[in-house]
């Protein structure tokens, strides 16, 4: 039998409902060291016990200071579906609960060899989690001239996570250009953010520039999969292609999203 990963206990300190389906959560370790972990990497949480416990995996959603790897807390954004084991687990968590975690795993970042002149970034429903983290970090190099775009899908604008927070990266950082993607219909009132499309049919709006451009693809596995077609029809290599699929267990009853890191 193979042991199981070793984990740290953390501690839930705060946690709020984003919409009727998807809560954020607060941790921080419970020895009060600080968290190392790089933006865009994700843990894996142990929702069972026994000799051969479960565990799911959830993405990063907090950043960092640019040029830090630790923090004090450890942000989670989970979405419940009914039936799932890592979903009636996170779900019964209360403030004061604790819980056990892997240490922060992945290369799902924004690497500091990377030679990109443009970040594209598209994400649907949790799979927004790590571009919150990775806000910071946009931020510093966008002071160096490196552009990001950023396509977020959801169904709906009340689905859309953290929308008043990247609205405000949008306004505050050069050269990074956001756009919402409902596919079920826009606001009552839309932005020039907001349009009516897949994200990924709303990247066909947008130049691909094979030599300058590192593009990032995370959450619904079609999107990730639709997403790097185009990519790479416009010419993009697949070493300048990272992918992060949201995928469910295939255990009757589990099935909360899991990323899975791709190249």
């Amino acid at each position: 039998m193979i042991a199981p990963p070793p984990t740290v206990p953390l501690r839930l300190v705060d946690s709020q409902w984003l919409t009727a389906s998807v809560r954020h959560f607060a941790f921080e370790r419970c020895d009060g060291e600080p968290v190392a972990f790089l933006p865009g990497q994700f843990v894996r949480v142990r929702v069972s016990e026994g000799e051969a416990p479960e565990f799911r995996s959830y993405s990063i959603a907090n950043p960092n200071d640019p040029g830090r790897s630790d923090a004090r807390r450890i942000e989670l954004v989970v979405s419940f579906v009914e039936g799932g084991l890592g979903s009636a687990f996170m779900r019964a968590l209360q403030q004061g609960d604790e819980i056990h975690a892997t240490a922060p795993n992945g290369r799902f970042c924004l690497l500091p060899e990377d030679d990109a002149k443009r970040y594209v970034l598209l994400g649907t429903g949790t799979g927004v989690a790590p571009y919150r983290g990775m806000l910071p970090q946009l931020e510093a190099l966008a002071a160096r001239g490196v552009q990001a775009l950023l396509l977020l899908g959801n169904r709906t604008p009340a689905e859309q996570l953290y929308a008043d927070e990247f609205r405000a990266a949008a306004a505050r950082i050069p050269g990074f250009t956001l756009r919402f993607c409902h596919s079920r219909g826009l606001p009552e009132t839309p932005t020039e953010l907001d349009v009516h499309a897949y994200v990924q049919d709303a990247l066909d709006a947008f130049a691909i520039d094979p030599e300058g451009d590192i593009a990032y693809l995370c959450g619904n596995p079609h999107m990730v999969d639709a997403g790097f077609e185009r990519l790479k029809a416009a010419g993009l290599h697949l070493r300048r292609i990272r992918r992060e699929k949201y995928q469910t267990p295939r255990l009757p009853g589990a099935v909360t999203p899991a990323p899975k890191p791709g190249p």
